[in-house]
């Protein structure tokens, strides 16, 4: 073993503090980051497979009733240019749910859909699908969020079933109750499947059928280009086949199947870079401390050249301990992050999303990001930082000339009124100034990993209040048409039996209509028999008219053969169905100025306070590969009791502020908007005349609901919700949705339930962090002045007048890095959260409270105070003898 070699035992006992601490921080720095991308990773694959393991849609189609045969033909008809396409009925019920024992009141809704074979087909972790009527399944994490197990009863629309399965959809992988919904919704709803009997029971117990058509193109590899543009074809396939079509979904653009897809990438390149700066700021910390090391020992260094030891052999002497502490922390860290912390990763995306089972996929790119990589980031800058030092003579070694130039090192010259304890502070800085610059980087560093931990929740909560303060009302309601609360007792009753007639399979409608037209043909006929017979009475004459009457009859029979059909279908009489047809012809179909009427009536003070509105969504480009927003345009009553202080009308518009604090629009800019569905673009100016309201969540935009219908191009009386601080009641074929106070509420505590274990986490990160940042950076300064605190002791000086000189020198200049950091924190942290979320839908706008600030600074002395006491203990063990070492 050569001279050089056996130093490396004894300089590593000597400095196994610094060593540990930067063995433990890359180690655990780098078994987090490679646990978390290996079940990234792994979440990632499962996803991929689920496509077609799952037969996950393509693209989804709502309309708003039912489509009927022809027109699902002509939709699929449209697709036969780029291969064809099979679509498939995907019916749901947003029932409500109700646990018998335990409930605490809280709205929760399952989306329930009939047991599916075909198209996004159910994955099982526990339990068997819906055999009988009166069983269901549910999704596992609305299960788990909301204390559900196997063989537990609940009720959905007042009805009871039995949970028999716990699975996850392919199709609701993230819990959107709606695809514009900004978050996920684990705990007020779910998705859950029952039997087909079982999701007639729901239809009979007054549950509202969405009526979804999901697609499976039979060219599945086709480009995202011509995939749109046969989701166009098929949107104006049912529109000319006269389907009224409520929305379009591609696969790529639904959240359920996509989010957390683009969560997990999302969070893992965030979890890479995490671990980038973690590095490179912990090579800087060893470029600092090897520094110190080689100006504590530059006679050495000095001797050994001067002895004929090359410099390259000196520098691979001081990288050695680096590199070793390096390549063990990140092989261990690996090792450690494989072993342990996949499950717990894991656990942070199977807690808020939808998953099949876990089972690990390994992959060699993450070691080598994790392992590889940060090895040999930290020996190359640790080697660049060496080169750097080890450019002086052997002279200059030797006369400790390492740190400066060459020559005479002057201090700067300090003012004379100042104090010696203050000059002395003062020089402590000064000649530390490196190692104090690196640790405010090591502080702001830590200091923003823990702030952000402790907004994160402040923030979201701030979000979820605006989003339930932007709610004008108790209930806005949303539905699929136009429909009317005011009306007569016999028009109500002629509305209700239109709409059970609707519920009826258009075919046979339409067949009792051509049924009808053909008795009417034939009794025309068999009257002109007759005429003929009274004028010219032959045997001719009267076998025609014989004839005429029994066609008469067969298209009579054929009539009630009909007609029994849809009496089968109401469960009622043929007298009834017949009832039911002549109340319903009394409505003019043919006056497009009437609406369908509500067939409950809520009472005159209910109708009286109900507001009708208008709402449609249009699509803005948000530039640079970031998708679209999409944005929500209201036509509101120029006088509105609820929209107040709203000032539109005459063709003013205005933009909801979360608008503008996200995109930046300025004065006289035309802003362009998109209609996905009728691929049309429409474009309007943003005044900047104070036409902003709402908070900096509010994304819509609002206008009168006259220029909302003229700009459209509705009829002047469309409209499609209502706003209302009372309770309606609303014909299920026209009510589309219910959004409440308590639905924004949610948004919080789903927030709460989805990052509490990830801000533990980081707070516990960022506390070590600071810990060892202060601990190393801090340790630096002290052994550099160690002959100096010898000196000291031999004049006099006590131990705690020591400490008091250099210690409070150390924590003057950590407490001004803990506030002075802070708006470097907050401008970062705005900056992060607009580039994390810019890709999504809303405007998060980040909320500090001044208790977070404090509590991030209080925090960070408080870890550097526990740092303090072992300085304080390294003064002590400072020896005497020190002073007596001989210096040249």
């Amino acid at each position: 073993m050569t001279p050089l070699a056996r130093r490396l035992p004894r300089e590593l006992k000597h400095n196994i503090g610094k060593y540990l601490g930067i063995f433990l921080l890359m180690c655990g720095a780098i078994a987090l980051t490679s646990g978390f991308l290996l079940a990234a990773h792994s979440i990632g694959s499962i996803i991929d497979e689920m496509r077609d393991e799952y037969t996950i849609e393509d693209g989804r189609i709502v309309t708003a009733f039912e489509a009927t045969d022809a027109q699902i033909d002509a939709a699929e008809g449209a697709t036969e240019d780029v291969g064809g396409a099979t679509f498939y009925r995907n019916f749901s019920i947003d029932a409500t749910i109700k646990k018998p024992v335990g409930d605490d009141g809280t709205k929760r809704t399952l989306r329930t859909y009939a047991h599916r074979t075909e198209v996004d087909i159910a994955s099982y972790c526990e339990g068997t699908e819906p055999q009988e009527d009166d069983e269901v399944a549910i999704d596992r994490v609305f299960a788990k969020n909301n204390g559900l197990a196997v063989g537990d009863t609940i009720e959905l629309c007042s009805r009871t079933y039995t949970i028999c399965g716990i699975m996850t959809q392919p199709d609701s992988q993230a819990l959107f109750p709606n695809n514009s919904d900004f978050t996920v919704n684990t705990i007020t709803y779910g998705v859950a499947e029952v039997t087909d009997a079982g999701f007639t029971a729901l239809e009979d117990a007054g549950g509202a059928p969405t009526y979804t058509y999901s697609f499976v193109f039979n060219d599945r590899d086709f480009s995202v280009a011509d995939r749109t543009d046969a989701e166009e074809d098929i949107v104006k396939a049912l529109t000319d086949a006269d389907a009224r079509v409520d929305d379009l979904i591609d696969a790529d653009s639904n959240q359920g199947i996509g989010y957390a897809r683009d969560d997990v990438d999302g969070d893992s390149a965030m979890w890479t870079t995490l671990l980038d700066i973690i590095i490179v700021i912990m090579a800087f910390v060893f470029v600092v401390l090897t520094n110190a090391t080689i100006e504590e020992e530059s006679a050495v260094i000095g001797t050994l050249l001067a002895s004929g030891y090359r410099k390259r052999e000196i520098v691979l002497h001081y990288l050695a301990l680096p590199a070793i502490v390096g390549i063990l922390a990140a092989g261990l860290g690996c090792a450690l992050g494989v072993a342990f912390f996949t499950e717990p990763m894991r656990n942070l995306y199977y807690g808020s999303y939808s998953l099949p089972p876990f089972h690990v996929y390994w992959s060699w790119e993450i070691f080598v990001k994790c392992a590889v990589v940060p090895a040999a980031v930290l020996i190359l800058i640790t080697l660049v930082g060496l080169l750097r030092k080890m450019g002086k003579t052997p002279l200059q070694f030797l006369r400790h000339e390492a740190s400066g130039k060459s020559g005479t090192k002057r201090g700067l010259r300090l003012p004379e009124r100042m104090g010696f304890v203050a000059r002395f502070r003062l020089r402590v800085f000064l000649r530390n100034l490196g190692n104090f610059a690196t640790l405010f980087v090591g502080i702001a560093f830590a200091s923003l990993l823990l702030l952000f931990g402790l907004a994160i929740l402040p923030t979201m909560t701030h979000y979820a209040d605006n989003l339930e303060t932007s709610l004008v009302a108790e209930h806005q309601y949303t539905l699929k048409a136009p429909l009317e609360l005011e009306g007569s007792a016999e028009e109500r009753e002629q509305w209700a039996a239109l709409d059970r007639l609707q519920s009826v399979d258009g075919a046979l409608l339409s067949a009792a209509e051509d049924a009808e037209d053909e008795l009417d043909a034939a009794a025309d006929a068999a009257q002109a028999a007759a005429d003929a017979l009274a004028t010219s009475p032959n045997a001719v004459n009267m076998q025609a008219a014989s004839d005429a009457l029994e066609e008469v009859q067969a298209k009579k029979d054929a009539l009630y053969a009909r007609l029994d059909n849809i009496a089968g279908a109401l469960g009622c009489d043929r007298d009834e169905a017949i009832d039911l047809i002549d109340e319903a012809s009394n409505i003019d179909a043919d006056n497009d100025d009437i609406h369908p009427i509500n067939t409950t009536d809520n009472g005159a003070e209910k109708v009286a306070q109900a507001e009708k509105y208008a709402i449609y969504q249009l699509q803005y480009d948000r530039g640079e590969g970031n998708g679209t927003e999409t944005v929500t345009v209201y036509g509101v009553s120029p006088d509105s009791r609820y929209w107040k202080d709203l000032d539109v009308g005459d063709g003013r518009v205005v933009f909801g502020r979360g608008l503008l604090d996200k995109f930046g629009w300025k004065e006289g800019q035309q802003v362009d908007f998109h209609d996905k569905y009728e691929d049309k673009d429409y474009s309007l100016v943003y005044a900047d005349d104070g036409s902003a309201w709402g908070s900096k969540s509010d994304m819509n935009v609002y206008m009168a609901i006259g220029d909302f219908n003229e700009f459209f191009g509705n009829d002047a009386s469309y409209f499609n919700g209502y706003a209302s601080n009372e309770t309606l009641e609303l014909d299920a074929r026209y009510f589309a949705g219910d959004t409440t106070p308590d639905d924004m509420r949610a948004v919080g505590n789903q927030f709460v339930d989805m990052m509490s274990s990830l801000i533990g986490m980081m707070v516990g990160l960022a506390v070590f962090i600071f810990l060892l940042f202060m601990y190393l950076l801090t340790k630096a300064v002290i052994d550099r002045s160690a002959r100096s605190i010898s000196y000291m002791k031999v004049f006099g000086y006590r131990n705690g007048e020591i400490s008091r000189l250099y210690i409070r020198s150390i924590t003057l200049c950590v407490a001004a890095s803990l506030v002075l950091s802070l708006p470097v924190i907050i401008g970062s942290l705005t900056a992060i959260f607009r580039a994390m979320l810019l890709s999504y839908n809303g405007n998060i706008e980040i909320y500090v409270p001044w208790w977070s600030m404090a509590e991030c600074a209080g925090i960070g002395f408080a870890t550097y105070l526990v740092v303090a006491l072992l300085h304080t203990r390294s003064i002590k063990r400072v020896s005497l003898s020190e002073a007596l070492k001989v210096q040249e």
